[in-house]
């Protein structure tokens, strides 16, 4: 060979290698970017899925027990429970619950209604989230008056009841704080068992306005005390249910078997995954989802390893072909190259996970970077109804990424490795 062609030559060898470094960068970027785009989705999943559980439990109660046809002496039956000295128990109050409808002047819709123990029950998620008005139940005292002659006046002493409602079914309303809206509820006469459902209608004030959040509660509640609810519903003293809180929210499902064997077969006793298990099976359905797709990014990136070690074998033939003839092994070659497609997804998970760690702990001021540059909102607060970004980083989901990544890599480097020590040296230098 000519001194022209041997230069010629070592210059395309180096072009080729600079080649293949540039697609093992290609490889090393592919696997980062799956894995901290796994471990930011994870996170802000968790993140939604712990908002989303705290505003439900802290509207609903922990455990609910209700009875059909109401609750004749509620007293006796809170006390049954707390004879049990439940550790982490936090309270116990009753409440009256029912569908109505809502009327403005301008407009109607129906709501459940949420007759409060405001004595016992924890207000502070409504306090919390009050956008307008203040979390006051107290009634309100009005003076009216009415002509009776043609000179003479009587002034009629009016109470009122105080209503708190979500912005949504405010919206909807046309209503404010200080407007004065009418409960429409149905009631069924206890004395008269067959006879048909009847209506009461009571006026209330408007104290206070919230925003939970949640489309359900902002949308379609309305709460009032528990004194005027029973008047509503013409309970007298009985109430629709009890509501149980604990410390964790988890030991509802252990004491809901417990409690549910010291009432009776007319009870129901339901804790708030019961009540909202169809919501929370979506949630694990969606983030299971999302998983899977993204997992999806470091699968093609696994290819992307496969294609560069490929290219490797095919440019390095010649010195695979030499080693064999020296004396190396076919399970000393495999292992060469198994090692380098575990370099590469190593290589590239550390990144991955130090960039996605990254992300997940400052969504919120990257968020607020880009709508600063660009004016692009990110994660618009009128729409998600939270303030910032939810992000909660499980170490488990984060080893989880960790391992599939590179267990995906080392996979991706058996049939390169293979194929390099199924290499025969005879026909690796023929040509040289």
């Amino acid at each position: 060979m000519s001194f022209e062609g041997f230069i010629a030559k070592k210059h395309l060898s180096n072009r080729r290698g600079g080649f293949i470094s540039v697609i093992s960068m290609i490889s090393v970027g592919g696997v980062g970017i799956g894995v901290m785009a796994l471990i930011v989705v994870l996170a802000v999943m968790s993140g939604f899925d712990r908002e989303l559980k705290g505003k439900i439990v802290n509207v609903q109660p922990h455990l609910r027990i209700e009875k059909i046809g109401a609750i004749q002496n509620p007293a006796e039956e809170m006390a049954k429970i707390k004879l049990h000295s439940i550790p982490g128990l936090q309270n116990v109050a009753s409440f009256v619950e029912g569908q109505a409808i809502l009327r403005s002047e301008e407009n109607a819709t129906g709501v459940v209604v949420k007759g409060l123990d405001t004595q016992n029950e924890d207000l502070s998620i409504y306090q919390k989230h009050m956008v307008t008005g203040q979390l006051d139940f107290s009634d309100i005292k009005s003076s009216v008056k009415k002509r009776r002659f043609l000179f003479f006046h009587r002034v009629q002493e009016t109470t009122t009841g105080s209503i708190l409602i979500g912005e949504e079914m405010a919206q909807l309303l046309r209503v404010h704080v200080g407007d004065t809206v009418t409960l429409i509820a149905p009631f069924r006469d206890p004395r008269l068992p067959f006879s048909l459902l009847n209506s009461e209608t009571r006026p209330f004030t408007i104290k206070g306005i919230f925003r939970i959040g949640m489309n359900d509660f902002d949308s379609s509640m309305a709460l009032i005390d528990l004194r005027r609810a029973q008047q509503l519903y013409h309970l007298e003293n009985r109430v629709t249910g009890i509501g149980v809180r604990f410390a964790k929210v988890d030991d509802a499902e252990k004491w809901k078997v417990v409690l549910r064997e010291n009432f009776g077969m007319d009870y129901i006793v339901r804790s708030w995954y019961d009540m909202n298990h169809n919501f929370f099976q979506a949630l694990k359905v969606e983030k299971s989802v999302m998983t899977i797709l993204l997992a999806l990014i470091i699968l093609v990136a696994a290819f992307n390893i496969i294609s560069t070690l490929t290219m490797v074998v095919m440019e390095k033939t010649k010195d695979i072909g030499i080693l064999r003839a020296l004396g190396a092994t076919r399970a000393s070659i495999r292992k060469i190259f198994l090692m380098e497609g575990f370099s590469i997804g190593f290589t590239g998970v550390i990144v991955g996970a130090i960039l996605g760690l990254l992300g997940a702990y400052n969504l919120n001021p990257l968020s607020d970077f880009i709508k600063n540059t660009t004016g692009l909102e990110v994660f618009p607060s009128d729409i998600y109804f939270f303030d910032k970004i939810p992000s909660e980083v499980h170490p488990q989901d984060v080893v989880m990424v960790i391992i599939f990544s590179l267990i995906a890599s080392v996979l991706a480097g058996l049939y390169p490795a293979h194929r390099a020590a199924s290499l025969n040296p005879v026909e690796a230098l023929r040509y040289e």
